[in-house]
């Protein structure tokens, strides 16, 4: 089966595998990115929010949901329900903000 465009395995290198009727293109697994949990951002759902809008929110492409379900992978991405915290990684567009000053 070939892998789409918009995959987030279509940048893999494909390699030579062994299949039940023969030889067959398989791909590596994609390994996760290391992300230290202080570089993570707590996200609690509220209302209708789904884990595509939460993607679209913080990455600006609904399509990225899949890097806040490889965050979170003690439950099934369509299982989560308003009040639940997700654990978002950091993208290139999602800032930090730190206090530098006390009130």
């Amino acid at each position: 089966m070939p892998v789409d465009v918009t995959s987030r395995y279509w940048a893999l290198a494909g390699y030579d595998a062994p299949g039940e009727t023969g030889p067959t293109t398989a791909i590596a697994i994609r390994p996760n990115a290391v992300v230290a949990d202080e570089d993570l951002v707590n996200h609690r759902l509220t209302g209708v929010e789904t884990i595509e809008y939460v993607a679209w929110r913080y990455y600006g492409r609904s399509a990225a949901w899949w890097r806040i379900a490889d965050a979170n992978p003690l439950a099934f991405p369509l299982d989560y329900r308003p009040g639940a915290t997700l654990k978002v990684p950091p993208g290139r567009a999602v800032g930090r903000v730190v206090r530098t000053r006390s009130l």
